[in-house]
Formats: C-alpha cells, sequence, structure tokens
C-alpha cells in the first residue's frame, strides 16, 4: 500500500514538473523584433516580473508590496483596515471575557458575589457572552480577509503595472449627453462605447 501512495505521489507531482512549458519572461532566449523606419532592433526581454516579490513584502509586512509598487497611497489604507479589525478583536474579546466570567460565577451557586447584580438576567448575560464571542470571531476573519486581500492587491498591482493604459485601445467609453427626441431643451446622459479596429 505504501508503494502505491508513493508511485501516485510521483506521478501528481514529480513528472508533470518535466512537461510544463517554460516562461518566455524568464527564457533571455525569447527575442523581441522591433522595427522602426526599416531598421531591424533585437532585444531581448529579461526583466523578470515583479509580483513574487510584491506578494513577499506584503506577506511579511502588511502595505510593504503596495510600497514596492509604487502605490504608497494604499499603504494607509492597508493598515486602517487591519487596525480596525485588530481594535474590534480586543475590544469584543475582552467583552467576551467579562461577560463569561459574569456566567460562570452566576451559574457556581456557590460563589455569594457576582460581577453582575441580581437584576440582570442569566439569560441576558448569556445572550451577550454568545454576541460577544461571534462579533471577535467576525473580527478575526476580517483581518484574515484583509491580510490576504493586501497580498493578492500587491501581486496583481504588480503583474498590471506594465499594462497598457493609453489612450489609443480598442475600446474607449466615455460620458455623453444626448438630447431627447421630440422633447424641446431636453437632454439625459449616457455612455459612449467607441470601438477601434486597426
Amino acid at each position: 500500500m505504501k508503494k502505491i501512495f508513493l508511485t501516485a505521489l510521483f506521478f501528481l507531482f514529480i513528472i508533470p514538473v518535466g512537461f510544463t512549458q517554460s516562461d518566455s519572461v524568464f527564457d533571455k532566449s525569447v527575442k523581441d523584433t522591433v522595427i522602426l523606419k526599416g531598421k531591424e532592433i533585437v532585444s531581448y526581454s529579461g526583466k523578470k516580473k515583479k509580483s513574487g516579490r510584491a506578494a513577499l513584502f506584503s506577506a511579511i509586512l502588511p502595505g510593504a508590496g503596495q510600497a514596492y509598487n509604487g502605490k504608497y497611497w494604499k499603504v494607509p489604507l492597508v493598515y486602517s483596515a487591519l487596525g480596525s479589525a485588530a481594535f474590534f478583536f480586543k475590544y469584543n474579546n475582552t467583552r467576551y471575557q467579562k461577560y463569561l466570567l459574569g456566567y460562570q460565577q452566576r451559574i457556581d451557586t456557590t460563589l455569594e458575589e457576582t460581577i453582575f447584580s441580581e437584576d440582570i438576567d442569566t439569560d441576558v448575560i448569556l445572550q451577550y457572552k454568545n454576541n460577544s464571542r461571534r462579533n471577535r470571531d467576525l473580527s478575526a476573519v476580517i483581518f484574515l480577509a484583509v491580510y490576504t486581500l493586501n497580498i493578492i492587491d500587491a501581486v496583481v498591482d504588480a503583474e498590471l503595472s506594465d499594462f497598457d493604459v493609453s489612450e489609443d485601445l480598442s475600446l474607449k467609453i466615455s460620458p455623453e449627453i444626448f438630447s431627447l427626441y421630440g422633447r424641446k431643451k431636453q437632454n439625459t446622459v449616457g455612455l459612449t462605447f467607441c470601438f477601434n479596429f486597426k
């Protein structure tokens, strides 16, 4: 059984590596040809994509990948979101510990003094305890989600750093003011889609 398992692992993980396609971005033998006024200029594309570094920087220190990509304005947004999630986690955890202690004191009949007065019902304390625990767990999930989105944003931003955003695109969308037919002095706002076929 152990031999079958090891053979399956070999075929799943080792053999496909030999048949994968090589990336032309990292292959310096692949050349780009540019023709400029009848003269041919040959150069190779040896520039590595920086998405791996951006992901590593953002994983080690949130916001560092955004700074590496040159998007410094995103760093305060990352820390604001992470700080807010951490604050609400601590706040709800403190409340949870308080209501948990109060509930344990309430159900323990050997104790005479509790942190809550006798006017507060035990079911109310239990409800507040459960709500605080749920909010604490939700804050932890939001913190992890923001941390993950921070890495994804750095990777996507690094991958699209050389994306063509010039005015000469095949599709151009722009706002436009249209006059309504049959009605005088009445206009409406819409979008114009311009397709450029070259």
